[in-house]
């Protein structure tokens, strides 16, 4: 069973923020250490279906307690007791506090999280990603930008996530939003890896080939925007504007895409090539 690309890149981004992590889903605490548990490695009972091609995120706290990190793209009442069993495979290992939380990718609002079995009374945390406001969060990273204030790590997770989360504007909108903000991180390392991850995100949940190539597309604009900031130093802004659009042009980028990035209307643009020619 292959697994969900949304869960992969939840997966990535506790790999790239760690203990940073935490704090984006209200988890105050100090992680020392994170490891993959394979489900190979926590139970014997083979006869219980534990999701045996995938590796769950253990994160062990200052405290001495383990965070353990579920990714479901779906709902399945069943879920909270396979959940138990592998919690208790876990405790048996480590001999240690685990706390569960189960992160939601889809549109999934309400689950079972408490579950009573008799001497055995199990509960884990479930964190709703679609009952984020999307809004508020791109809202307050722009001003950040806008203000010249670095971005936290929990920003830049905020990036990656703003199109799981609910927002007045559609879901290419969200896309659109998140693809914009990501050309203005400026730690060089995760960069490329929340642009990817956003790719995924794109082919998992945008059905249609031509957006998601035009979302693809506002990847590459950071190339441009970056020449368009150096050549505005040297040449001035409107001939640095010139250059821009001719080497977007150059790429076969559509006038559509050139428009929205540069800000000028098809017009402008048309008078540009015909004055260079």
């Amino acid at each position: 069973m292959a697994q969900p690309k949304e869960d992969m890149v939840l997966k990535a981004v506790i790999e790239l923020f760690k203990g940073d992590a935490v704090k984006f889903f209200g988890i105050d605490k100090q992680i020392v250490s994170a490891v993959t548990i394979s489900a190979e490695s926590r139970t014997e009972l083979s006869h219980i279906h534990i999701q045996k091609n995938v590796d769950d995120w253990l994160l062990e706290a200052d405290d001495g307690s383990f965070i353990h990190f579920e990714f479901q793209s779906d709902y399945d009442p069943q879920d909270l007791k396979r959940f138990m069993v592998s919690d208790a495979m876990l405790y048996f290992k480590v001999g240690k506090p685990i706390r569960t939380v189960v992160v939601y990718t889809a549109e999934i609002q309400k689950t079972q999280t408490r579950l009573d079995a008799g001497a055995i009374q199990y509960e884990v945390d479930a964190f709703y990603m679609s009952a984020m406001d999307g809004d508020a969060v791109y809202d307050e990273i722009r001003a950040k930008l806008a203000s010249g204030a670095a971005l936290s790590k929990q920003d830049l997770m905020g990036i990656v996530f703003i199109p799981m989360m609910k927002s007045n504007v559609d879901r290419i909108g969200k896309f659109e939003r998140a693809f914009g903000l990501s050309h203005n991180i400026e730690d060089k390392d995760a960069k490329p890896q929340i642009q990817a991850m956003l790719q995924l995100l794109a082919e998992k949940f945008v059905k249609n080939p031509n957006i998601i190539k035009k979302l693809k597309e506002l990847v590459n604009m950071t190339i441009f925007q970056r020449m368009a900031l150096e050549e505005g130093e040297q040449k001035g802004r409107q001939e640095a504007t010139f250059e821009i659009v001719k080497k977007m042009l150059e790429t076969g980028l559509e006038i559509e895409i050139i428009t929205k990035t540069t800000g000028l209307n098809e017009s402008d643009i048309e008078k540009m090539l015909a004055a260079a020619q």
